[in-house]
């Protein structure tokens, strides 16, 4: 599996796992499934429940259509930004494969960038073209990925090093490893491990670590 390299706003260098065709592959028929299972409860109950005219061999109402329409839009863009937003990068397919969308920075999926992700997707990506750029690209790039600057990554909680904690003794003012996600471990593992050999024994970079994390001291 490849890996890459990348450099965190803290100037921290960490290491990451880059998700696979087939895992992305088989996260999206899982999405895509849950999608048009949605999409096809919301039309049934619209079109046969709200507008009962139907039951009776008429037309639906332009309104029915029209509501039918939106809702289908909406879930096509909407359903990987929700996800995306409220799971920290993660649709219900990467949470089962373990993949997390992450910026090129190391830094969490923003709104911006899972917007332009997902305005690609419903588009260009959808011809295939998405998938040949996975398998074809030096980091298994879609074009929305390429366009928003981010990046598929695969990570397993299996991979902590207790080593670091133990050896290291965490310290107090940082969160409890076991409650980070991945990505946020890996970064503080490489801060604890290379802070002794900063100038001012890891603090500037310590602080922004902290921020990083969304705590304070």
């Amino acid at each position: 599996m490849k890996k890459i390299t990348v450099i965190t706003p803290s100037n921290i260098e960490i290491e990451y796992r880059l998700a696979g065709a087939g895992s992305r592959i088989a996260a999206f028929i899982i999405d895509f499934t849950l999608q048009y299972t949605i999409i096809i409860i919301f039309t049934l109950t619209v079109l046969l429940g709200i507008d009962y005219r139907i039951l009776s061999n008429s037309q639906p109402s332009g309104v029915a259509l029209g509501v039918t329409l939106v809702f289908w839009f909406v879930m096509h863009v909407g359903y990987f930004i929700f996800c995306e937003m409220a799971f920290n990068g993660q649709s219900v397919g990467k949470k089962v494969f373990s993949l997390r969308v992450i910026r090129d920075n190391g830094m969490p999926l923003g709104f911006g960038q899972s917007l332009v992700r997902g305005l690609l997707r419903t588009s260009v990506d959808m011809m295939y073209v998405g998938l040949f750029a996975v398998v074809f690209s030096k980091h298994h790039k879609r074009l929305g990925d390429m366009a928003a600057g981010t990046i598929v990554i695969s990570e397993h909680r299996e991979e902590f090093d207790s080593r670091i904690y133990e050896s290291q003794h965490w310290p107090d003012f940082l969160p409890d490893p076991f409650s980070l996600t991945p990505e946020e471990r890996r970064i503080s593992e490489e801060w604890l491990a290379r802070r002794d050999e900063m100038p001012d024994g890891g603090e500037a970079s310590g602080e922004m670590l902290l921020e990083y994390l969304g705590r304070e001291r």
